[in-house]
């Protein structure tokens, strides 16, 4: 696949290295020189110094030949002219991202066709999006939504009151439709055994069916859905998760130290409680009885403030703790500070933008725990190994599981018996050194 890169911040960056590695022909612009020096020192990739919107500089990258535009620079205008402009050209698809406020209403955060570009993606809703279900969850600490969100993909750390502990995990009796995928114990992934059994502090990431998570949620973590929410942070993603929330009975407060932004907040959305105010003011959040909440989300765009307000609200007793941060690099320091939930958009963005560069079949990627493993949504084709054939007869390989299968609507987590068919969509969860014996199962078969 040819593919053009426009903009090489975190995200762009993050994209070419993927696809580089993926062996796809590459081109990325960016009007810094030194960053495309950067890029070209740990990629195999041609670079354009230009303005990625010139028709002139999209003709010289090739866009008119290429299979894929990203446009991702920090410039919304500029990603919109640079998407509109390859389709001009004569790209096959394009895809933009966009940041901004003035496109925070992007249903789920995602719009397709927007202008005739093929995928708009506003990963600061997404996020937003992503913490509305940490929050209506019990104790989750991140909830993915696949097959049309008919599946989830929940990850929880283990309490040590945890009714799990100790036990093998074929006799943990799970509520029908779910399943353990994987384990993650000492910073590695594993994909368990019946026999392999839960410790106090384990990460486990379950898959089931929707309707059916908040049972095993209960019965791992023994949480509860977060009636008070308390969010710091007034911008894109604090509006939005303040809307989302506020559509149900959550109570919302949220803590925007700009005042005008706040005076809009409080008269666009009057069924959240609106404070100006610095959410790193110790005395302020002991004043507005932050430790009462159950849930405290730090989502301004400044990393420091996020970390700092987090650990402040851990400090007066809120239970659980969100944080955005900007640079993927610092999640795992988040964590081992105490953070509870790390999220960052840039990541968000690069996920939803890497499915659309895989092969036709793969409707969707998610990667886990810094490249560990993945979980790929794939459409099985007519031919391929794994169509007609009994789950356990498949020989599949160790370190993969296969998490659900949806039929005509209609999803379920498998068993030995169960058997795939030509077009159903199927979650697979696997090891980054197992992927390719999956991909080989939904390859057609030579003849």
């Amino acid at each position: 696949m040819y593919v053009v890169v426009v903009g090489m911040g975190e995200v762009g960056r993050f994209v070419t290295q993927v696809l580089e590695a993926e062996q796809h022909d590459v081109v990325v612009i960016d009007n810094d020189a030194g960053q495309l020096e950067q890029v070209a020192e740990r990629a195999d990739v041609a670079t354009l110094v230009g303005y990625g919107a010139s028709l002139d500089t999209l003709r010289k990258a090739g866009a008119d030949r290429a299979d894929l535009v990203v446009a991702v620079t920090n410039h919304d205008e500029v990603n919109l002219l640079a998407a509109l402009a390859s389709r001009h050209l004569g790209a096959s698809r394009t895809i933009a991202r966009l940041q901004g406020s003035e496109y925070s209403d992007l249903e789920e955060g995602i719009q397709y066709g927007m202008l005739g570009i093929d995928v708009v993606v506003n990963p600061r809703v997404l996020v937003a999006q992503e913490i509305a279900k940490i929050a209506r969850s019990h104790g989750a600490l991140d909830v993915l939504g696949l097959a049309g969100n008919r599946i989830e993909v929940v990850q929880l750390e283990l309490p040590g009151r945890s009714r799990v502990l100790h036990k093998p995990l074929a006799n943990l009796n799970l509520p029908d439709q779910t399943l353990v995928a994987a384990v993650v114990r000492d910073r590695e992934l594993f994909v368990p055994g019946g026999s392999d059994v839960l410790l106090p502090g384990d990460r486990v990431y379950l898959v089931g069916r929707a309707g059916e998570m908040l049972a095993v949620e209960e019965q791992f973590c023994g949480g509860r859905e977060a009636a008070r929410v308390c969010i710091v942070g007034g911008g894109v993603v604090g509006t939005a998760l303040a809307r989302l929330l506020s559509r149900s009975d959550t109570e919302v407060l949220v803590i925007e130290k700009n005042r005008a932004a706040a005076e809009r907040l409080a008269m666009d959305h009057p069924r959240v409680t609106v404070v100006h105010g610095d959410g790193t003011n110790l005395t302020l959040l002991e004043e507005e009885l932050v430790g009462s909440y159950d849930l405290f989300c730090s989502v301004s765009h400044e990393d420091e403030v996020n970390l700092m307000s987090g650990l402040l609200a851990k400090r007066v007793g809120a239970p659980r703790t969100v944080s955005l941060v900007h640079r993927p690099d610092y999640m795992d320091i988040y964590r081992q500070l105490g953070i509870d939930v790390v999220l960052s958009p840039r990541q968000t963005a690069s996920d939803h933008i890497l499915k659309w560069v895989r092969q036709t079949e793969l409707k969707s990627l998610t990667i886990l725990e810094g490249g560990q493993a993945e979980i790929l949504e794939l459409e099985a084709t007519p031919g391929a190994r794994v169509v007609g054939t009994p789950i356990k007869r498949l020989n599949f390989p160790r370190g993969a599981i296969l998490g659900a299968i949806v039929s005509g609507g209609e999803a379920r987590v498998p068993r030995g018996d169960d058997v795939v068919q030509a077009g159903d969509t199927v979650v697979i969860l696997t090891t980054a050194s197992t992927r390719s014996q999956v991909e080989r199962l939904f390859r057609r078969r030579m003849l």
